[in-house]
């Protein structure tokens, strides 16, 4: 890969971001100044809320829904104190929406132009792009993501609350395969990293070393098909490329991932990608070329043989084989959601509580405060 990009001087990095016209960052990608916008936001709403209350509860239950003289300069303090903040809490957001530093600009800059000199587009999505065990995660977001015809890799944040960060590598196959997933096996016994749980009835024991490392999950039934896909050669491209990434092939797409997210500003992660790209992903594409579920009607004999049959029927008419499919058995492994799943959830209610507790919650205390002041006589 070519990776001069990545140690370019900074001012040869900004001239090639103007020329490219790169180097944008997507609103909906969080950052600190958002996030300190949000906290502000809430302190401010918190601060009405207290200072409403207050005055309410002085009025209604000490003062007999009256509002006495000695509570006007309290009242002004307190509403100079939040026109002040108010006034700070715009220009706080009016610079949370500034393009990032220089220093950010460039970095992410050296990142986007590495994509473009080895022909991927730097193309950031806030939803999922592709099919995987990962979509089941809740929300997606993908940035970094970079893309070519066929293939994509970069950073997907899965999750809501405190957002999971993953590496990953897609790349569509010419045609579709049994469901397979391959866990990268701790060596402590623990569970994989998986989003969804597997059903462990569906675990394929491969010979030699490779079940050391990689927990083989197929469809039932479909356990000779895996070895078609899982050669020898295969498996050693695995071990010596792929190994800690988990690997699902759903329909006709390959995912590699795993934790944690990689920084693309360093050589490594491209040089990664590349090794998956020229070793296992070529190999697998050669597999799915050439792989027919038997079980599927019209597909139990060679392509070689109908071609023949049919170029003597119907000479000088190209032929087109059957589109390749897979048998209902083997489209999908069965999944569980499990205590990762429970986790999840528990996260997610977790958040959205916090969400109400923090925005809501004040929000309905200061209204009701507001309402027994303007009541007051």
């Amino acid at each position: 890969m070519d990776l001069r990009w990545l140690t370019a001087p900074d001012a040869d990095v900004a001239a090639a971001l103007v020329t490219a016209r790169r180097g944008s960052r997507p609103r909906w990608v969080p950052n600190r100044r958002r996030i300190l916008v949000h906290v502000n936001q809430c302190l401010l709403l918190w601060y009405v809320c207290i200072v409403l209350m207050t005055y309410g509860i002085q009025v209604d239950e000490f003062q007999h829904n009256d509002i006495v003289p000695e509570n006007v300069p309290g009242m002004l303090v307190t509403g100079l104190i939040f026109v002040v903040w108010a006034a700070g809490s715009v220009l706080l957001w009016r610079w949370s929406m500034r393009p990032p530093g220089s220093r950010a600009r460039i970095l992410q800059g050296r990142q986007e132009l590495t994509a473009l000199a080895n022909g991927f587009e730097p193309e950031p999505k806030s939803y999922s792009t592709f099919p995987t065990l990962l979509s089941a995660a809740g929300r997606i977001r993908e940035f970094p993501r970079f893309s070519a015809p066929g293939v994509e890799f970069g950073t997907l944040l899965a999750g809501t609350r405190r957002a999971r960060g993953w590496r990953y590598l897609a790349v569509k196959l010419p045609a579709p395969l049994p469901h397979l997933i391959l866990d990268a096996a701790p060596h402590d016994g623990l569970d994989g990293d998986l989003p969804q749980g597997v059903d462990q009835g569906q675990r394929f024991s491969l010979e030699g070393d490779f079940d050391r490392w990689f927990r083989v999950y197929t469809p039932a039934g479909y356990g000779k098909d895996a070895l078609y896909v899982l050669t020898p050669d295969v498996m050693a491209d695995l071990l010596d490329h792929a190994r800690g990434f988990n690997v699902e092939i759903l329909d006709d797409t390959i995912v590699f991932f795993t934790e944690p997210a990689a920084d693309y500003s360093q050589a490594e992660a491209w040089e990664r990608v590349d090794a998956l790209l020229t070793t296992v992903v070529a190999r697998i594409a050669t597999s799915a070329g050439r792989y027919l579920d038997v079980r599927v009607p019209g597909q139990d004999t060679s392509r070689l043989l109908d071609r023949l049959t049919a170029e003597r029927e119907r000479p000088g008419i190209p032929y087109l084989p059957p589109a390749p499919r897979i048998g209902s058995d083997g489209r999908r492994l069965e999944m569980h959601a499990g205590r990762r799943a429970a986790r999840w959830l528990i996260g997610a209610i977790g958040w959205y509580t916090l969400l109400f507790v923090l925005y809501f919650v004040p929000a309905v205390f200061a209204f009701a405060g507001f309402m027994s002041i303007v009541d007051g006589r």
